[in-house]
């Protein structure tokens, strides 16, 4: 006998869901073992959940499971460039190409921001994370003040239209977080006409045989998509419409972890619309066949990324004649799409991207409280944002220098590497190199950091009038 809080649940969704062989989500609804309130929540959660593209992203990711089993083809990538190889009249070429683009505004630019700083020891979003910097900016900070000094540079180069709108995608856990950190600090000197917030999007853990499970009498288990949800979360949030309607056609990817990131970097995005590539990555060259992070390579013949345990031993030490690694286009979260690949390819197969993770996922006993298994029991479905890779008709490589533009932050302080410390440490020696070459001399401890602002220099340009000629003691933050 169906219980009282069985008729809080519209007919019309308990009926999309036992036809889709989902009924056991409203068990605890008829038995009585469920609130009235724990219905009203467990309502609104099954409101938002598309079955078919549930149903499409298992069988996806089961069909990519059965072929990871079988032997990859892989090769190095091809449409491959050594930024350290091509000359400066060619770079310069692509940076005024890519700043032409920004001042039409046809360039934007999106931090994937849903992590939170559990590894840093730090409680928030971690785009909220002060790396130590004589300034004290926090990542979003450092990431917006780049873009205002793109958007002077691209205005002072007669750029009628240089809109650069900035797109910060956040996770259920950090949204409000971040919404609210950016309205405490002005937007840190932009608006809220230029920023963007959109929430990546959840996806229910499924039992082995495609079942949803529940976390308690009220409650689907859910997890995050995976950062692969920003293709969906664009789509459903309404951003990717409003990209197109404002007439943007490129966008720049980028992870809100490493400070010394150039977001709608002018020469990469020059570079790809120079090659017409409807994708771009930007790459740093591993150092050394143990670092591990995946590289950008040829799996099946389209341009994918393996994963590091994705590679055996013989191909992660495998050299060329010059004693370079053959797979060592280490993949550092720097991507570029033009927008109607995005809208024309990647948003109708989004369903294929996602992979299986076997988890110990928590669920509703027969009382409809929540219980820890002490094995794997269910299924979670994640994407990667690089799983659009292969949809790609014309892609396009850039090898960057890691000095540059990678000091990843994902350890706690304290840590040798890929830590707040060795970013602090990068983003030194290259301020410290930008001012010397300008004509400035710096005098004190070379440990302690110099810090160049965004809004003064984006990437070492325009330093000569400020610091030629002049001494600066360090620590010290040039404005």
């Amino acid at each position: 006998m169906a219980s009282a809080a069985s008729a809080i649940i519209p007919a019309a969704l308990r009926e999309r869901f036992e036809t889709a062989g989902q009924s056991q989500v409203f068990r605890f609804v008829d038995s009585g073992v469920a609130t009235e309130e724990e219905t009203k929540a467990l309502v609104t959660q099954l409101e938002d959940i598309d079955l078919e593209y549930v149903a499409n992203s298992l069988k996806s990711a089961q069909a990519e499971a059965a072929a990871i089993a079988e032997a990859v083809d892989l090769e190095p990538p091809d449409h491959f460039t050594c930024l350290a190889d091509v000359s400066p009249e060619d770079i310069a070429s692509w940076g005024a190409c890519g700043l032409d683009a920004i001042g039409r505004g046809e360039v934007a630019a999106c931090v994937l921001a849903g992590g939170q700083g559990t590894r840093l020891g730090f409680d928030g979003p971690k785009g909220c994370y002060d790396i130590g910097l004589p300034s004290h900016k926090p990542l979003f900070q450092l990431f917006v003040e780049k873009l205002l000094r793109l958007r002077a540079m691209a205005q002072e180069a007669g750029g009628p239209n240089p809109q650069l709108p900035f797109l910060i995608m956040t996770s259920p856990m950090t949204h409000q977080q971040t919404v609210s950190f950016f309205e405490e600090h002005s937007y840190f000197g932009s608006s809220n006409e230029h920023v963007w917030f959109f929430e990546q999007g959840t996806m229910p853990c499924l039992s082995p045989d495609g079942k949803i499970i529940l976390e308690s009498a009220g409650t689907v288990a859910c997890n995050p998509d995976g950062n692969g949800g920003l293709y969906p979360a664009l789509k459903r949030s309404g951003c990717l419409d409003r990209l197109q309607s404002l007439g943007v056609k490129s966008l720049h990817v980028f992870s809100v972890d490493n400070p010394l990131c150039r977001p709608a970097d002018p020469c990469f995005v020059g570079y790809c619309l120079s090659k017409n590539a409807d994708c771009g990555n930007k790459c740093v060259w591993k150092s050394s066949p143990d670092e591990k992070v995946g590289v950008v390579a040829k799996k099946s013949g389209r341009p994918s990324v393996v994963e590091y345990s994705e590679l055996d031993d013989d191909r992660k030490k495998q050299c060329d004649s010059t004693g370079r690694l053959v797979f060592g286009a280490g993949n550092i979260c720097n991507h570029f799409f033009s927008i109607d690949f995005l809208a024309n390819v990647v948003v109708p197969n989004m369903a294929a991207m996602f992979h299986l993770a076997h988890k110990k996922i928590p669920c509703a006993g027969e009382d409809g409280k929540t219980t820890k298994p002490d094995s794997n029991n269910g299924l979670k479905l994640e994407a990667f944002v690089f799983d659009v890779f292969p949809m790609s008709s014309q892609m396009a490589i850039l090898e960057t220098k890691r000095e540059e533009e990678f000091a990843p932050v994902k350890n706690a302080p304290g840590t040798a590497t890929d830590s707040p410390d060795s970013a602090r440490a990068m983003v030194n020696a290259l301020c410290r190199s930008w001012v010397e070459k300008a004509g400035g001399k710096l005098e004190g401890n070379k440990d302690e950091v110099v810090e160049v602002s965004p809004l003064l220099s984006y990437a070492g340009e325009g330093l000569v009038d400020r610091v030629s000629g002049k001494s600066f003691s360090a620590p010290c933050h040039l404005e």
